[in-house]
């Protein structure tokens, strides 16, 4: 029988696999997202809270607006995603924490 840590590596790596761990989205969009949305960010949670911007998502067939959101930075620095076109077409990489 395989012990813990083996099945808990695997499964680590299945959800890694699963998630476009690669650094962007898997979908690509024919076409640019629209600009982005003006957002009014509710008061901040907290003097640690950073504001994550929302972004357009390719979704099926159509961008998907996703709403911004706080999160707490614990002493980082959030680089925001970006848009890339790339041969398949419109590609979202996404933001990512820095130290």
């Amino acid at each position: 029988m395989l012990d813990r840590v083996t099945v808990v590596v695997a499964l680590a790596l299945l959800l890694a696999a699963g998630t476009g761990a690669s650094g962007s989205d898997e979908a690509a969009a024919p076409q640019p997202p629209p600009a982005p949305r003006v957002e009014s960010p509710p008061p901040s949670p907290g003097p640690d809270a950073v504001w994550i911007a929302g972004h357009w998502a390719w979704v099926g067939c159509t961008w998907t607006w996703t709403s911004g959101r706080w999160e707490n930075a614990h002493g980082r620095v959030f680089l925001p995603g970006r848009y890339r076109e790339t041969p398949r077409g419109w590609i979202r990489e996404p933001g990512r924490w820095r130290p």
